[in-house]
This record gives structure tokens, sequence and C-alpha cells, in this order.
């Protein structure tokens, strides 16, 4: 992966200072080499792994940089950055072609300035500050501090998105005057003048749609099958190692089917101990399937430091309950160029989330309190907030929310389809992406305008309840069917039980009340709840970090409900039934007071 930063500055001397100063800070990570790219006020410098794909080209008419695979629409070829500088002068300056696959793109012209997109559903983080005398633009706004010409302050409105909704809203990050650039839209810039974000991109509003309503069940499921068929073979390569981030559950599992099905060369990697649920589930696809399986720890050693490391370069836009996921690269990067991974599946055409337990009573008010979950109630969040700091930002931030949430389309299925796509996928699930590049390049069979346009197609009784997903692997890989299936909980009874598991169902009745019993005598065998544990070992290190910075946040909360809600370190935090969702707000306050000492 490349973390980069770009910079059109005129003044020679305070380029030249400011790439001089980056440089040696420009590595989230060990091991990555830097690089950059330059024409007259313009430079691009990254520090990549590498094995990253980068693609660069400059000279007198200026420059162009492609982080990542630009995947055309139709086949399965490569836009190299000079394809990119060439389709923009060759059509409109306020155009680049949208693109397939996990990438960033610059294309920059001394006369028209510059232009930056990124993949369909904006998951490749882009930031970007511009002032008359300067343009920053950058996959993180960290660095962004040591330009001279760089003045900001913190940003209220971003804090009430974050904790709103546990990620950005419509752009809006910590400090003001920076912002990130929304899903699906070409930032366009040019010294002197304002930015713009040019809409590029929406599933729903992509063209016409085509309709399967008239089909069949298992037509559309035919549709499906060829869809994700065509899409894995346009993002891999034959004939070259691939890893797949293999969970035990129905999005990998029909991954890995498909690759297996197409021979390209698989080594699965599964992320916890011997003993877990999901690890149980994971060793009997990749033996069923003859996949080398690679299953590293993330030690709770490491949760402080990898704290320290979301903070630092994500700025809280993501919420901060993965910081888990910056432990991952590093078990990448010895095994193959690529990451497979089913990121945002279950939610493309999977329907599975509670928004669409229900179709006909889909609302924006239904749709936000199920997002909000992870985050404060507007309620709460008033109270907690000090009114002379923030006035009346909750209640115009939740206007804004239903603005947008009403934009996506005229379709109340589509506006909630968009909407979680847009917000919880994109930042909570999506956000992974940048972190597992580091070690291996992503791979997201979701970052594909056909599949996408294949899944908004389906009708919901078709996806909902993840329902293609189930006869999918029923029907076309019925012996990963018989498998035991991770579903985050104590119930792993395979989609279609074998007759040997159907005459022996008592005994797993049994396992199932054992592994409860288990948990209740405080040993957590579901690898997602106890990572997640805000009372784990790991966590308490990042409460102990954090505790420090209390007094930092002070002046923008409430104390007395602030403490309440996050107590000092030596106190157990009290959560309820479902303590990963309840504990993320918390979370976010820890990250936050993180987050405050070198900015507030």
């Amino acid at each position: 992966m490349a973390n980069f930063v770009i910079l059109i500055e005129a003044n020679p001397e305070l380029r030249s200072h400011f790439l001089k100063t980056i440089e040696p800070l420009l590595s989230p990570t060990e091991g990555l080499t830097v690089n950059r790219c330059e024409s007259k006020d313009f430079c691009a410098i990254w520090a990549a792994s590498s094995n990253a794909p980068v693609n660069y080209v400059s000279d007198s008419e200026g420059a162009a940089v492609v982080w990542g695979e630009a995947i055309t629409h139709e086949e399965a070829l490569r836009i190299n950055a000079s394809q990119f500088r060439n389709y923009w002068k060759e059509s409109s300056y306020q155009k680049l072609p949208t693109a397939d696959g996990f990438y960033a793109a610059v294309v920059y012209h001394p006369d028209f300035g510059l232009r930056v997109t990124a993949d369909l559903l904006g998951l490749f983080p882009i930031y970007y500050y511009t002032s008359p005398q300067v343009t920053l633009v950058a996959s993180s706004p960290e660095l962004f501090r040591h330009h001279p010409r760089f003045h900001t302050s913190f940003n209220p409105a971003g804090l009430v998105g974050i904790l709103l909704t546990n990620g950005l809203f419509n752009g809006q990050t910590l400090l003001s005057n920076v912002q990130r650039l929304n899903a699906g839209h070409l930032l366009v810039c040019q010294l002197g003048t304002n930015p713009q974000e040019v809409k590029q991109y929406l599933p729903f509003n992509s063209g016409i749609l085509p309709d399967y309503t008239h089909l069949t069940f298992n037509e559309q499921l035919e549709i499906l099958e060829e869809s994700l068929d065509k899409t894995l073979a346009r993002h891999t390569y034959g004939g070259k190692l691939h890893s797949l981030l293999l969970s035990g559950g129905l999005d990998s599992r029909i991954l890995a089917g498909f690759l297996h099905r197409q021979n390209v060369d698989t080594v699965a990697v599964t992320l916890g101990t011997r003993s877990d649920i999901e690890m149980e589930c994971a060793v009997s696809v990749a033996r069923s399937l003859g996949f080398p399986h690679h299953t590293p720890t993330i030690p709770f050693e490491e949760y402080s430091q990898y704290a320290n490391t979301l903070v630092k370069w994500e700025h809280l836009a993501n919420g901060a309950n993965l910081i888990m996921g910056w432990g991952t690269h590093t078990h990448l990067s010895s095994l193959a160029p690529r990451v497979i991974t089913g990121y945002l599946l279950d939610s493309t055409f999977g329907a599975k989330s509670a928004y669409f337990h229900n179709p006909q009573a889909l609302s924006f008010d239904k749709c936000f309190n199920i997002r909000n979950q992870w985050g404060f109630t507007p309620k709460l969040l008033e109270k907690l907030l000090r009114k002379e700091i923030f006035g009346d930002l909750v209640q115009d931030t939740l206007a804004e929310i239903k603005k947008v949430y009403e934009s996506y389309s005229d379709i109340e299925f589509q506006r909630a389809w968009n909407f979680e796509l847009y917000h919880r996928q994109r930042f909570h699930t999506g956000s992974s992406s940048w972190r597992l590049s580091f070690g291996a390049w992503p791979v997201l069979p979701v970052l594909d305008s056909q599949l996408l346009q294949t899944a908004a197609a389906l009708p919901i009784e078709t996806i909902s309840q993840r329902k293609a997903q189930i006869e999918l692997v029923r029907s076309k890989f019925p012996h990963l069917a018989r498998l035991p299936l991770d579903r985050n909980s104590f119930n792993t009874e395979p989609l279609q039980p074998s007759s040997t598991r159907k005459l022996l169902s008592s005994v797993f009745r049994l396992q199932r009340k054992w592994r409860k019993l288990q948990n209740k005598l405080g040993w957590e065998r579901r690898y997602y709840y106890r990572v997640f544990d805000i009372n784990n070992p790991g966590w308490y290190s990042v409460r102990q970090q954090a505790e420090p910075y209390r007094e930092q946040v002070n002046h923008l909360f409430n104390s007395e409900i602030f403490n309440q809600i996050l107590p000092p370190a030596n106190v157990p935090i009290k959560l309820d039934a479902d303590g990963i969702i309840s504990s993320s707000r918390i979370k976010n306050l820890m990250g936050l007071l993180l987050w405050s000492k070198d900015n507030l």
C-alpha cells in the first residue's frame, strides 16, 4: 500500500522544506520504501511496501500517479498513470474514468490543476486542504501540520459526526478545513480557487438497472453466480499466489469456493487461536479445499501500540473499534502480494443488516437508529457536549444525515442500501482495506461496478437475510455447506448438515451448551467477542494509556457525564447485553483522549 501526500506549492523553498520534513515521517509501518513524482509546482510522495502496485509518470506536461489497481469496467485491463492522464486530456477537464478495484489516482496539469479519484465506494482514504497558496491532498491528514501554510483548529462538527455514527459524516474531520473526499466523487483543485467534489458514481445512479423481478429465484441465483465468477476472474491473476482472509463465515467461504473452482493458487489466513470457534470453522474449509492455512494471533500486549497508530493516521475517521487491525498486515507481507477479502459482501448482496429484517418497515428513523446504536443517541450527546462549543450541531448534523439519506433514491430500500454501504460499511468494515494494504494489496470483489449493479438489481426478497448467499453455497459448493459455519455465535450448524451430523444432533446440542458454559466460566471461544471486549487486557492497556489526557477534553464535555460513560481506568466498565455495540461509543472517547494529546 501507499501512504501518500500530494503538494502543490509555488514557493520552491517551502515545497522543498516540507518534503524534506515529512519524508522520514511518511511510513506508518516498518519496511516501506519512499518514492516521489514531481512536475513544476506539483509533488506526490509516498511510502509503500515493495509489492504495492504503484505506477506514475511525470514530464513537462504534468504528472499522474496510480496507487493500487484501477481495473476497466468491461475487461481485466489495469489503467496506468499515462492512460489516466490521456483520458483526461481527451475529455472534459472535470472527468477521470471510474474504475473497479482498490486504488487512488491523481492527475496534474500546470494549467488545469489537480484531479484526484479513488475506488467506487471511497474505501481508499483521501483528505484535502486548500488555501490560496497551497493544496494538500493525502491518504491521512496527519502530515499536513508540517506545512507552514497549513492553519487549522478543532472542528466540532467532525466530532459530532463521529460520535453519532461511529465514522465521519459528510467529509467533516476533526480538523477544520480538512475534508475527506466523499465516496463516488472526483476532487477538482486549482490554486486560488475553491476545491470541488464532482459526483462520478453511485450504484443506483450509474445507469438503468436490469429488471430481474420476472425471473425465478434460481435464475437470479445463476446471474449472481456468473457475476461473482467474472468479478474474481477479473480481479485476480492466474498463476500467481493470493492470500484469502478466511473467517469461517459465509462471505469468505463463498470466495474460497470460487477461488478453488477457478484454480487460483490460494493460501488461507485466519486470525485467532486454535480453540476459537471461528478458527474451527475456517480450518475445516481450508482443509476441505486443500489451501495452506496460516493462523497468526495479535497479542493483547500490542493493543496500545496499535491504538496510537490508528489515532495518529486515521484521526478517528473510522471510529476506534478496530485498533487491532493495525497488526494484521505484518502477517500478510511474507505470504502473497495480494490478499482477497469478503469485506462488504454481506451488505452488498446479503442484506444481512438489521435494516432489512422487515423491508416493508424501512424508514430513515429506523435506519438511523440502527446505525446510531454504535454511537451516542442525539439526546445523550446533547447532554454530553458543551453547548458553548457545539451549539446546535447535534440537531443540525441529524438533519443533514436525513437529507443525505433521502438523496440516495426515491425508493426506500435503495435509500437504506446506500446508507448502509456508504456509512457503516465504508468506515467500519471498509477501513480495514487500507490497513491490510501495508502488507499485501487488497482484492475486494465488492469494488466491481458489474457486481454492484447486479446486487442493486436483485429484488430485496432474494438478498434479504442472506438468502441468495446461503443457497449459492448449498447449490454450488455442497461440500462447503456440510461444514460448520461461523455465525459469531455458539451455533455452528452447517447450512446443509450431513446424514451423520443429523444422527449426532444431540451431541452437537450438548457441544453448544458446553461452549456457553465455558463462556460463563470466563473462557470466551468466540474470537470476535474476545478481541472487542473492552475489559480485556488489551483494551485495558489502551484505557490506561488514554487516562492522563482526560483534562485535555474537559472544555468539550460535561465532565460528570463523561466520567460516568468512561470511568477511570481502574474501574471495570459495565455493558449492555451486546457489549461490542455498547462499548463502541466508549472506545471512541478513549480514542479522542489519545488524539487530544497532539491536537487539542
